[in-house]
């Protein structure tokens, strides 16, 4: 497919096994339901009251408590409502925040129920068409340390207590780790609205959301959080500060069509628009905008710019200094952009936002079909976009005889090529920019299949009810600007990620009794 091959060496060896943790756990529950039909009115409860214990070791007993209920009401099939209640505790926190009761709301209109749509239901222009809601809060208690609203103090050395280096008899203490017993648990208000549709006897039938997540009290590890230099403890507590929104919709539409003859043509598509960004964390006041998180998506880009190659010993003596093996740097290396201007490239201030986040903004599906006969045809198409991917195809990296196709090198005779010039020395800093974070946008033929099915005649005299024959492959046709078939950069060799996508054909048969 793509000529990228890698290779990494690993000797396996064996050893004696041990059992060096054991854990337990408990879980109690109890659920009721009750539900009643009054004519035209249906109306439901549900309780449920759950309970988990777990612990490992010598470990100290982690529990989580939740009360949960629920009732609906429909009148009609036609008028909708429902209402969530959670009252949830975890030991994670304080007793004075241990417990928080959150709850949501939902309700639906089906509006071709009602008479002034009958006409249109007769007539079939009209199927069906739903109007919906829902509005709530749920909340999250994945607090980085279990024990942050707790003081932590550990033994110190003892003392001196006078000039000729004598010692205290006391063992004295420090306080290791700043409580913070205000921690709460950290909250989602969820909204969303949408329809439902079926038109023309069913020929188009599909549905619409737009959904919105307003996150807050997001928990900031005491690591994360900017403290001024003279702060007298190694480490800050942990906070409830951060503030997230997270956006976007989704459409879905469903085709499918019988012919007088039996043919049939259909078609399922769908598109998902979806983008957060973060609206408050704890980021240094004085620090430019470009290397705070707020403002950007969680989980963006950041890199060194990348400007070309140094082409010549004029253009190496003129590039900015760089704070780390800045003697190693010869030409063939790629300019590194001085982003924040101050005459050395460092780690610090000069990378800079690029790109998009790892996740897509845009999801596109759509699988087409065509049956008759027996004959049965279909394709599935899929696509991402406003994504980047970090493929890191570092040849010669380490010292180790791993070499990728990375495509053209550059050449000191055109003063052009993709990547830099090959060597075994000491790895130049800066070299992982934006020549390794890419586009990876992509459309895709996902899956094809061709097949026959018999069910009458001699597969009946055999005492088979049905046998399909069939074809397919799987990823035959790519259109991207990634530098290999692969749908995202995950795994065991970080940057350069997961297994690139394999093309597959296959034949078979079902054969059913």
């Amino acid at each position: 497919n793509t000529g990228f091959d890698f290779y990494e060496s690993r000797d396996w060896t064996t050893a004696a096994g041990n059992v060096n943790y054991t854990s337990r756990a408990t879980e109690m529950s109890l659920q009721l339901f009750w539900a009643r039909e009054f004519g035209d009115h249906n109306v439901s409860l549900m309780g449920n009251w759950k309970r988990r214990i777990n612990a490992g070791n010598a470990d100290l007993e982690n529990r989580r408590e939740d009360w949960v209920f629920r009732t609906t009401y429909d009148y009609k099939s036609r008028y909708f409502a429902e209402f969530n209640g959670a009252y949830n505790g975890s030991q994670k926190f304080s007793p004075d925040n241990r417990f928080v009761f959150f709850c949501s709301g939902a309700a639906g209109w089906m509006l071709s129920e009602e008479k002034f749509m009958k006409k249109l239901r007769d007539k079939g222009i009209v199927d069906m068409f739903k109007i919906r809601g829902s509005y709530g809060e749920i909340g999250d208690d994945n607090a980085g340390s279990r024990w942050a609203y707790l003081t932590v103090w550990e033994p110190t050395s003892k003392f001196k207590i006078s000039l000729d280096d004598s010692e205290s008899p006391f063992q004295g203490y420090k306080e290791k780790t700043i409580a913070n017993p205000d921690l709460r648990w950290a909250t989602v208000k969820k909204a969303n609205i949408g329809f439902d549709y079926a038109f023309l006897h069913g020929m188009f039938a599909g549905s619409f959301d737009w959904f919105r997540d307003d996150r807050y009290d997001i928990f900031i590890s005491g690591y994360e959080r900017s403290v001024p230099s003279y702060f007298g403890a190694a480490t800050t507590p942990d906070i409830n500060k951060g503030k997230m929104k997270n956006s976007g919709f989704e459409f879905e539409l469903r085709f499918n069509k019988v012919l007088h003859n039996g043919m049939r043509f259909w078609a399922n598509t769908n598109y998902t628009y979806a983008q957060n960004k973060i609206i408050l964390k704890d980021d240094p006041a004085l620090i430019p905008s470009y290397r705070k998180a707020q403002g950007y998506s969680q989980g963006q880009y950041t890199s060194f710019i990348d400007n070309g190659f140094i082409g010549s010993y004029d253009e190496l003596y003129s590039v900015p200094a760089r704070e780390k093996d800045d003697n190693q740097v010869l030409i063939g290396d790629h300019y590194i952009v001085d982003f924040n201007g101050d005459g050395v490239v460092d780690e610090t201030n000069d990378r800079a936002p690029y790109g998009h986040t790892g996740n897509p903004k845009h999801t596109y599906n759509a699988t087409i079909g065509w049956e008759y006969k027996g004959w049965s045809i279909f394709a599935q198409l899929y696509g991402v976009s406003g994504v980047t991917r970090d493929v890191g195809l570092a040849s010669f990296n380490n010292k180790l005889l791993t070499v990728y196709d990375n495509g053209d090198w550059w050449n000191p005779a055109t003063g052009t090529g993709e990547v830099v010039v090959p060597r075994f020395t000491t790895q130049v800093s800066y070299n992982d920019g934006t020549q390794y974070l890419y586009d990876g946008s992509y459309f895709r033929l996902k899956n094809v299949e061709i097949a026959y099915t018999w069910t009458k005649g001699w597969i009946k005299k055999l005492g088979f009810s049905s046998l399909k024959v069939y074809v397919n492959g799987n990823n035959l046709f790519l259109i991207t600007k990634m530098p290999d078939d692969r749908e995202s950069n995950y795994g065991f060799s970080g940057g350069g990620g997961a297994y690139p996508t394999v093309r597959r054909y296959n034949f078979g048969f079902k054969l059913y009794i």
